[in-house]
């Protein structure tokens, strides 16, 4: 046996066991970082500092980052988070999208997959944020579909993770209503600018699950709204 090395297989005969190590490969996942998602309604395209100002103009009101633990006022504000998830796309940790209205052609809203997990084929989605024009539409969970399907489709990822603020009741509604299953509740998990202290409640979808949730989906997308 080599450092390094797991047990494979034992076989037994009579009394005697036998261990076979080894060295098992796991199947990469590639990440393809400029990944461009078309939907029906909308477009994720690869988020870049030049749609600072786009996205500014579709966030800047303060509902939008009412139960975010940032504090965005300015464009330079959403400027700094933006350069941070580019520099988390640049080292393989963050696919970061802005969300464009295909029949408009403006920007809505920007999401993101994160906290990428090769070795064991997890990854987040989050990091959504939508113009307020947008809310109660089906552009949410056009997302949700799109970007679940590339997590389990191509990445083949085995789960999915979402977490919520605790005072972020529509959003956890949101999240239910696609089909997450609701894991637990991380108290006094996340201190805002402002002082304020929220609980983090985590969901999770997993890839036995997916295609009873991808159904839901488009169940959900059919459906006028």
């Amino acid at each position: 046996m080599k450092e390094g090395d797991i047990l494979i297989s034992m076989e037994f005969t009579g009394t005697t066991a036998s261990c076979y190590f080894g060295k098992r490969e796991r199947a990469a996942m590639e990440i393809e970082k400029d990944i461009t998602l078309e939907g029906e309604t909308v477009s994720l395209i690869p988020l870049e500092l030049k749609d600072t100002e786009l996205l500014y103009e579709a966030l800047q009101s303060p509902e939008v980052w009412k139960y975010t633990w940032r504090e965005i006022n300015t464009v330079d504000d959403l400027e700094q988070v933006l350069i941070m998830a580019v520099k988390n796309k640049k080292e393989g940790k963050q696919i970061p999208f802005i969300i464009k209205d295909k029949r408009t052609g403006r920007v809505i809203g920007t999401t993101r997959i994160g906290d990428i997990d090769k070795v064991n084929r997890n990854v987040e989605i989050g990091w959504t944020w939508l113009s307020p024009e947008v809310w109660k539409t089906k552009v949410n969970t056009e997302c949700k579909l799109l970007l679940l399907t590339y997590c389990f489709e191509e990445l083949k990822v085995l789960r999915v993770q979402f977490s919520v603020s605790g005072q972020n009741v529509r959003s956890q509604k949101a999240v239910e209503r696609i089909g997450a299953t609701k894991e637990g509740n991380f108290r006094k998990h996340r201190v805002k600018a402002d002082g304020t202290i929220h609980d983090n409640i985590f969901y999770s979808i997993i890839d036995s699950e997916w295609e009873s949730v991808k159904q839901r989906l488009n169940d959900l997308l059919a459906k006028k709204y």
